[in-house]
């Protein structure tokens, strides 16, 4: 980006390992604060803490989302990406924003919600 250039917006497209689905997208609001922490990582790999805002929160199955490619990802389907992965170009982004927003909300990481409470309260339920 040239000195005079307006940063850009940056999303975020959240997926859970294994779900087989993507979870939401957000908005990255602020930079970065290395100096602060969060503590419910379950890895310590991850520092700062930043601001964002939620515009999606519903599955999403990755078979919709699979003809989509990233090119910064060895053109790889956006269902092959790990962690902090860009998806480029900038068309594929856009056109990953478009499908999540049409797809119909049917679940969300909010119905999973009373499962892990009951889960965490009750200790017969924590066997794995």
């Amino acid at each position: 980006m040239s000195p005079n250039q307006e940063p850009g917006r940056l999303f975020l497209f959240f997926s859970v390992n294994g779900s087989g689905f993507f979870a939401g997208i957000a908005e990255m609001m602020s930079i970065v604060n290395v100096d602060e922490q969060c503590r419910f990582w379950s890895q310590s790999k991850w520092v700062g803490k930043f601001q964002i805002k939620w515009h999606y929160v519903k599955d999403v199955r990755n078979s919709n989302l699979r003809h989509i490619r990233s090119e910064a990802n060895e053109n790889k389907p956006v269902t092959n990406s790990r962690d902090a992965v860009e998806v480029t170009p900038f068309e594929n982004g856009i056109e990953f924003i478009k499908v999540f927003h049409h797809a119909k909300l049917e679940t969300s990481v909010f119905d999973d919600f009373e499962h892990y409470e009951r889960r965490e309260n009750d200790p017969n339920l924590n066997v794995q």
